[in-house]
């Protein structure tokens, strides 16, 4: 048996590990837990056998894609629902990609890019990241004849940096027609920033972008795997072609449509991540631990060799470990010197704020 050479350049991909009975602070994870609507929406369906588990989903999704479009005052056939954003991304690439092409992204982002240009044959080239930021120059200095796809993430996974509405609007004003731009905001929601970009008010203007979203992270429903992709109809259109039927369960479908009207549960998750990502700056501050300005439900924070506090990113983990918290080594994304620590409830935030503090504290190699 002779795999597909393609196979072979695959990584598989690493997963933010769990200590049992510990913290989980390394998958970006809402730590509120589920949208309660969409909780409520889930025991309705099973216990009244309204969802009819025995039939296959709306294979159109219209119920959700309806109430999607009416939340973004756009057409429900400017959207793709997917199997997470993971699937919407495969489905894109398969769109545009065949070998000999290839797409442009950042050299320390979401994994999956990749994933799903490789298996379709194609080719990823990188920039670099200054600052752990999109340099969107530089990315649209690597696109060729050649590029069908540019991948990016805001703000991003791993380094939680965020470009700028006026910076996306230079850059797509830069960007040949022939090249999609897929911009992954997962965590688009955290984004505080009044600069934020504005990519649906972006999509009407341009046939060749598509935004991603998903309910995993803000909505707490990332056991249930649903994302979704909003672009102008005929770029839907496209990449509805590779969509899968009955992609998305019925259960899925009703927490998603029911989690969108729950801004309670929203507002309490962003009040809840900015004021636990402002106590873990402040205590990597206080520690003297470098690390990115975040715009998003994460800190990426930086352990180099021979500083004055000594530790290694590994060692860090390791530590925490021991205190039972599962925190996110970033050597799978390039980067072995640096660590993505998600926020989480007030009670676990102080864990590791406490956690760190003692780990730098008996750091043997701090005072060299």
């Amino acid at each position: 048996m002779k795999p597909r050479a393609a196979l072979n350049q695959l990584e598989p991909y690493v997963p933010g590990k769990a200590i049992s009975g510990g913290i989980k602070l390394s998958s970006n994870e809402n730590p509120l837990g589920s949208s309660p609507r969409a909780l409520a929406a889930i025991r309705e369906a099973i216990g009244a056998g309204t969802a009819d588990l025995n039939r296959y989903p709306d294979p159109a999704i219209h119920r959700l894609k309806e109430k999607l479009a009416r939340f973004w005052n756009t057409d429900s056939e400017m959207l793709i629902v997917g199997n997470g954003s993971d699937e919407t991304l495969v489905m894109i690439a398969g769109a545009f990609m065949e070998p000999g092409l290839n797409a442009v992204t950042a050299r320390h982002t979401f994994s999956q890019y990749t994933f799903a240009t490789t298996i379709f044959g194609g080719r990823m080239r990188y920039a670099d990241m200054p600052e752990g930021a999109f340099d969107l120059p530089a990315i649209r200095d690597l696109i060729d004849q050649d590029t069908r796809l540019v991948f990016l993430c805001n703000p991003n996974n791993p380094t939680a940096t965020a470009f700028t509405h006026d910076a996306l609007v230079t850059f797509l004003r830069e960007v040949p027609d022939h090249v999609v731009v897929v911009i992954d905001e997962a965590y688009g929601e955290f984004a505080d920033s009044p600069d934020y970009p504005r990519t649906i008010e972006l999509i009407a203007r341009h046939s060749n972008l598509i935004r991603l979203r998903t309910f995993s992270k803000i909505y707490g429903l990332a056991g249930l795997r649903i994302g979704y992709g909003t672009a102008q109809k005929e770029l839907i259109g496209l990449i509805s072609k590779l969509r899968q039927p009955f992609n998305v369960g019925t259960v899925a479908q009703e927490a998603a449509a029911a989690a969108l009207d729950d801004r309670e549960f929203v507002e309490s998750s962003i009040l809840n991540n900015v004021a636990g990502r402002d106590r873990i700056c402040a205590a990597l501050d206080h520690l003297g631990i470098d690390y990115y300005p975040s715009s998003a439900n994460f800190v990426c924070t930086h352990f180099p060799a021979q500083t004055h506090i000594g530790l290694r990113a590994d060692k860090v983990v390791q530590q925490l470990a021991n205190r039972h918290i599962a925190v996110r080594p970033l050597g799978s994304f390039g980067l072995p010197d640096y660590v993505r620590i998600s926020v989480g409830t007030p009670e676990e935030v102080t864990a590791v704020c406490e956690a760190l503090a003692e780990a730098v504290d008996t750091d043997p190699g701090r005072h060299r």
